[in-house]
């Protein structure tokens, strides 16, 4: 892979794309992780004596201009971080941009309005790439967490300008492949979070590649569906159970052990008042809510933890965010930290709930990427990374 050491940046305006795709409240970042993982990188050039224009996208707004997701309060964020100005441009590939580019001197840094405020970004348009590579001689890629996306900043750019990758981007990348490419085994994958539609494609990729997998959160819940558990009001993907259920039959003929809750924290509904219960999963009725694992399955869930020799974790045990509904997460967490198991947790859900939790230090390496992080977990071909190669 082509790293941005090996790179003459003397004099040079290079494009960074960044995945700045921070959380916003009232227009205030609560999480700044992503862009504290590009601070050496933008360092690194500022030192080498180039410039810089920042590119990233925020949110899914669709090809429309959404106040909402404007770059610019992050903008603000990462002059913080870096302890200079940073210049931003409310547009991407327009006259302003053009002239403020074009205006750059070595050492200064320019944010540019968020990727996705045009449609031709997620269409992947080869014109719109063009017109962004226009603007540096040089293309620095740090937005691993976005890899696995074919998108012009990602992939057509790299057809037009010098493509190199960013110390973080090379960093994930290293990692991640002396980690999970031949993990040691017992292979251990825990899958939680809200959503099972992604996380069954993967399971379906690592049948036979993991020995164990726990399952929580939403994805626990569409499981229990597919083996025929009544979940009441429990939020799960209807349109993927038929999915679970064959997942479920190739996992017993690919030697891959799937494990999810016997017992389950229930709740009548979802907020930092509301009572909860524990239950076993075949004495849930109509009217109960899932927010978590229970006491009986995190002493299930104990064991292969314990023995295993590489663990993955993607996605909380439960609605983590509210302290009630943490425990099952907070206890996978301590397990894992007492192992000397080789461990990796990835997404920026997952990476919240336990910064959260104070138990983020025991693990041997933490990502913010989740969909990324996943399709380099499955052996799938990552285009944006070929091309850096």
């Amino acid at each position: 892979m082509k790293s941005i050491k090996n790179a003459n940046l003397k004099g040079k305006k290079v494009i960074i794309r960044t995945d700045f795709n921070v959380p916003l409240e009232n227009g205030k970042i609560t999480d700044d992780s992503k862009i504290q993982e590009v601070i050496p990188t933008i360092e690194y050039i500022l030192k080498s004596g180039g410039s810089i224009i920042v590119i990233s996208h925020l949110g899914r707004p669709e090809g429309k201009r959404v106040s909402a997701l404007s770059l610019k309060p992050v903008a603000r964020g990462l002059e913080k971080l870096l302890g200079k100005k940073v210049i931003f441009v409310p547009e991407t590939i327009g006259a302003k941009a053009r002239e403020s580019a074009s205006k750059l001197k070595p050492g200064q840094v320019l944010m540019l309005e968020n990727l996705r405020f045009s449609a031709q970004e997620e269409l992947g348009d080869p014109e719109f790439a063009k017109k962004l590579a226009g603007l540096g001689d040089i293309f620095v890629q740090e937005a691993f967490s976005s890899a696995h996306r074919s998108h012009a900043s990602m992939l057509a750019i790299t057809k037009f300008l010098p493509s190199y990758a960013g110390l973080h981007f090379e960093e994930e990348y290293t990692h991640l492949t002396k980690i999970l490419k031949e993990p040691k085994k017992p292979f251990v994958f825990v899958a939680g979070g809200k959503k099972a539609g992604t996380k069954i494609q993967l399971l379906e990729k690592i049948i036979g590649k993991a020995d164990v997998v726990l399952l929580g959160g939403g994805v626990a819940d569409t499981f229990l569906v597919a083996e025929g558990y009544e979940i009441g009001k429990s939020f799960y993907e209807e349109d993927h159970v038929s999915d679970a259920e064959r997942v479920l039959r190739e996992s017993f003929d690919g030697g891959t052990e799937i494990l999810f809750p016997s017992d389950v924290v229930t709740a009548k509904n979802v907020s930092k008042e509301a009572r909860v219960e524990e239950k076993d999963v075949e004495q849930m009725n109509g009217s109960d809510i899932i927010v978590d694992i229970g006491p009986k399955t995190v002493s299930k869930y104990a064991q292969p933890i314990k023995f295993a020799g590489t663990i993955f974790w993607n996605g909380p045990m439960g609605i983590a965010e509210f302290p009630k509904f943490s425990g099952g997460t907070k206890a996978i967490a301590s397990m894992i930290g007492e192992t000397d198991t080789v461990s990796v947790i990835g997404g920026g859900d997952t990476l919240s709930a336990l910064k959260n939790l104070g138990a983020i230090e025991d693990f041997t390496y933490v990502s913010t990427a989740g969909g990324a992080l996943m399709a380099f977990l499955s052996g799938e071909k990552m285009p944006v990374i070929e091309a850096l190669r």
